[in-house]
C-alpha cells in the first residue's frame, strides 16, 4: 500500500512539475531560447527547434502524467528525458561552460545545486517508471494461474 501511495505522489509531483516547466518556458520563449543557446551544444537552427518544441513536449508530458494515461510509457519517457537533461547539464558544467539551467524559465546557473536537484528528479522518475512497469506484471500463484495450468494439462493430455 505504501508503494502505491509513493507511486501516486511521484506521478502527481512529476506531472505538475513538467506542466509548470512547460508553462514557464512558454511564457518567456526568448529567455528559454537564450538558456538553450548558453549550453553551446547546438547550431542556431537546433537551438530554435528545441526552444520551440520542448516546452510543448513538457506540458503534454505533464498532462499525461497527471492523468496517468499509459503510465509505464510516459514514466519511462520522463526518466529518459530527465537523464538526458542531467547529462547535458553535467557535461556543460564539467567543460566550464557558464550555462543557465532554463529548467523553469529562470536564468539559474548550472552548478552543484541544479545538478543535485535534477539528479533527485531523475531518481523520482526512475522509481516511477520501475513501479509503473512492475504494477503491470501479473502476479503468479493465484487462483487464475492454477486454473490456467490445469487447462494447459487438459489440452495437452
Amino acid at each position: 500500500m505504501l508503494w502505491r501511495i509513493l507511486q501516486w505522489f511521484a506521478r502527481l509531483f512529476l506531472g505538475a512539475l513538467f506542466l509548470y516547466a512547460g508553462y514557464a518556458k512558454l511564457r518567456e520563449p526568448f529567455l528559454f531560447e537564450m538558456a538553450v543557446d548558453s549550453y553551446q551544444l547546438l547550431p542556431p537552427w537546433g537551438v530554435i527547434a528545441v526552444a520551440r518544441t520542448l516546452p510543448w513536449l513538457e506540458a503534454a508530458l505533464g498532462l499525461a502524467l497527471l492523468v496517468g494515461w499509459q503510465l509505464p510509457y510516459f514514466a519511462s519517457f520522463t526518466c529518459l528525458l530527465l537523464g538526458f537533461f542531467l547529462s547535458l547539464m553535467a557535461i556543460s558544467y564539467a567543460r566550464g561552460v557558464e550555462a543557465t539551467c532554463g529548467c523553469f524559465g529562470l536564468g539559474e546557473p548550472v552548478g552543484p545545486y541544479t545538478l543535485a536537484r535534477d539528479a533527485a528528479l531523475f531518481g523520482v522518475s526512475l522509481y516511477l517508471a520501475v513501479r509503473a512497469w512492475l504494477s503491470r506484471v501479473p502476479r503468479t500463484g493465484g487462483a487464475g494461474s492454477a486454473s490456467a495450468a490445469s487447462a494447459a494439462v487438459e489440452t495437452t493430455g
